[in-house]
């Protein structure tokens, strides 16, 4: 063995130096899931939709008031200047003797209804009459009945279901049996630090469920699977495109809030939104229109929380899981996340040398009157 000329230095015999190794390991990725926690978490439907029962397939009774728009079915064009007065509607089981109709500018009377074939006074108040083509729209705009009339019997709304199925979440967790024999910095058991972190692995999972999860009940060969908002939101759409103008996006949401307020919706409403997308509304408030500085002020910016509508306040929250290109503004009542089986870490039967475990989890999105939520497409 030579010697070595002195001083001596942490750069000889480097073999005894020991590690310096942190007891702690540090983790950063993202694992929130505010898209969930916002809805009230993995079992937030429950309350709000006051399930009683479990299964993989849930479902929900909707109903809604009788329709106040209808179309003629009129086999030729009903002139004018014929005064005609016995038209056929497409659905007879809406209109009633005793209802006043609007087609373009004519006001009509309805005084007998004959298995959809209404007898009605044309141009009722004096208003200006119009040629009716054979599938004209008109409007209920009110009801006039006359004094002493029998009753008349009138159609009514059938309920009408909604349902979403339950999806199956699992990680297995698997080390050797001589893994726990292993001094490890950081951990004191390896399986129980595994175990803790694979849950808000499948957390994300479940977040990008929402966004692109298509609806299947399944079968012994394919998987059983619960749809995403964009299975539930289809009637309140509206674009997003010009996001990037901020002297527009005040009026895009605003004009897909008003979508809500025109179906029947009310009240607040939470978008959920990309962090690109909300600093995109953040510079359109956080400006000189909205804002205004104390000359001595040193601290600038704002966050928008809310915003007023005519329609409604609209909060925000900030989902990094959320598509750039959507938008969903919901009405937080009417959704949220269902459990049938919440998280359990299960211990399997132990197969040669090796100790098993695995996390499962199965959980369904439950969105209810459809036309109280609203879509942004298109952003950008």
């Amino acid at each position: 063995m030579a010697n070595v000329a002195p001083p001596y230095s942490t750069y000889v015999n480097t073999a005894e130096n020991k590690r310096v190794i942190t007891d702690y390991i540090a983790l950063l990725d993202p694992s929130d899931a505010p898209f969930i926690e916002a809805i009230g978490g993995l079992d937030g439907a429950a309350s709000k939709f006051r399930f009683t029962n479990q299964g993989t397939l849930v479902e929900w009774i909707e109903d809604t008031l009788a329709p106040l728009t209808g179309v003629f079915a009129l086999t030729a064009t009903a002139n004018s200047a014929t005064n005609v007065t016995s038209l056929k509607v497409a659905d007879g089981n809406m209109v009633q003797p005793g209802h006043i109709l609007l087609s373009g500018t004519e006001l009509l009377w309805v005084s007998a209804n004959s298995n959809g074939v209404l007898t009605v006074t044309r141009s009722l108040g004096n208003s200006t009459m119009v040629t009716l083509a054979t599938d004209a729209s008109f409007s209920i705009v009110g009801m006039a009945r006359l004094e002493g009339a029998d009753s008349d019997p009138i159609g009514y709304t059938d309920l009408s279901t909604n349902s979403n199925y339950t999806q199956i979440f699992h990680k297995e967790i698997k080390q050797t049996g001589t893994a726990p024999y292993q001094d490890r910095w950081g951990m004191t058991d390896q399986m129980q630090y595994e175990s803790a972190k694979s849950i808000p692995e499948m957390m994300r999972l479940i977040e990008r469920t929402l966004q692109y999860g298509k609806r299947s009940a399944g079968s012994t060969t394919t998987p059983r699977m619960m749809g995403g908002y964009q299975e539930f939101i289809t009637t309140n759409k509206a674009s997003g495109a010009n996001m990037s103008v901020s002297s527009l996006i005040p009026g895009i949401i605003e004009d897909a809030v008003e979508l809500i307020y025109n179906a029947g919706g009310a009240g607040d409403f939470l978008a959920i939104v990309n962090p690109a997308t909300y600093q995109k509304i953040k510079n359109a408030y956080d400006s000189s229109s909205y804002v205004r500085y104390a000359p001595e002020q040193n601290r600038f910016g704002t966050l928008v929380d809310r915003i007023v509508t005519p329609f409604g306040d609209v909060s925000f929250v900030i989902d990094r899981w959320q598509l750039s290109n959507l938008i969903p503004i919901l009405k937080l009542d009417n959704v949220g996340m269902l459990t049938l089986r919440p998280w359990q870490v299960e211990d399997l039967a132990k197969t040669g040398d090796a100790e098993k475990k695995q996390l499962v989890g199965e959980y369904t999105f439950c969105l209810k009157l459809e036309k109280s939520h609203a879509l942004l497409t298109a952003v950008a």
